[in-house]
């Protein structure tokens, strides 16, 4: 087993796509991230870009949008398998190691700790981006007539009314990543696997990337939303789940399982449909 995981980490990096799948990962994080910092502000409130900038919650907004690179780790997911097939590498790995079941195996492994890596470098890549917008001292003013962007703290103390000054701060933006950051970090791993599983079960490439994200970006909004108790129990949502922050911001009021139980999902899905594929899909001739 030993021998399969290091020839699998082998393949993993030594494919360009796996490098342009990390790139794309930073880039999106930065420029979401960014995009999100500087939304224009105008009541207190759970929307994105409705806060205090520089306050807690606004760093807790712009971190939640990190969550997004589980959907670049599911396709990454599916390349670790599915590229055997499309590269016409399958037929020697298989007569490598002709139990298949030990592949899939192997590259679950692989397929977890590659995903674990991305959501290590999504959630320093939103660190960098903390860092900087504490270097730019954003700031602003809380009153009864709404949120004021860029007021200097004499400008605020001097308007009528209820009023409160916000400046970004490390403790502030230490605080919410380190609360983001572990569910971030396993949800992306896992969420690696749920994708290995469904390339496993499916194999052609572009099939199982474009099912896997239209069941998340769309299949499981719309459940979600006609039967709440259900979407729960969804890939989508129980890596929702892993997030702390998420709970309170972006996603509305729909209702999640604990942290843990977001994980214990995810890893179900992930290894039934690679079971599943093993015994189906993956037993079939190759040529």
């Amino acid at each position: 087993m030993i021998r399969l995981v290091r020839a699998e980490v082998r393949k993993l990096w030594t494919v360009w796509s796996t490098y342009v799948v990390f790139g794309i990962v930073v880039v999106i994080d930065l420029a979401f991230g960014f995009g999100l910092a500087y939304a224009p502000g105008g009541r207190r409130g759970g929307e994105a870009g409705i806060v205090p900038h520089g306050s807690s919650q606004w760093f807790v907004n712009i971190f939640s949008v990190l969550d997004n690179a589980r959907l670049l780790a599911l396709v990454l997911g599916v390349l670790i398998i599915t590229g055997e097939y499309r590269h016409k590498t399958v037929t020697p790995t298989f007569l490598a190691e002709p139990r298949r079941g030990r592949v899939v195996t192997a590259k679950l492994g692989v397929g977890f700790g590659a995903g674990v890596l991305m959501g290590a470098l999504t959630m320093l890549a939103g660190l960098v981006l903390g860092y900087i917008l504490v270097a730019l001292q954003v700031h602003s003013c809380l009153s009864l007539s709404g949120v004021s962007q860029g007021m200097s703290k004499a400008m605020c103390s001097a308007q009528p009314g209820l009023h409160q000054y916000f400046v970004a701060n490390v403790h502030d933006m230490w605080h919410d990543w380190s609360q983001i950051a572990p569910g971030v970090i396993l949800g992306t791993g896992l969420f690696a696997v749920y994708g290995l599983g469904l390339g496993a079960l499916l194999k052609n490439q572009i099939v199982a990337i474009v099912v896997g994200l239209i069941f998340t970006l769309v299949i499981e909004t719309i459940v979600g939303a006609i039967w709440p108790t259900i979407g729960e129990y969804l890939p989508g949502q129980a890596a929702t789940a892993l997030e702390d922050a998420t709970r309170t911001t972006l996603r509305g009021n729909n209702p999640l399982l604990p942290w843990w139980g977001g994980a214990i999902m995810l890893l179900i899905y992930g290894i039934a449909l690679a079971l599943f594929g093993t015994f189906t899909t993956l037993r079939s001739d190759i040529t």
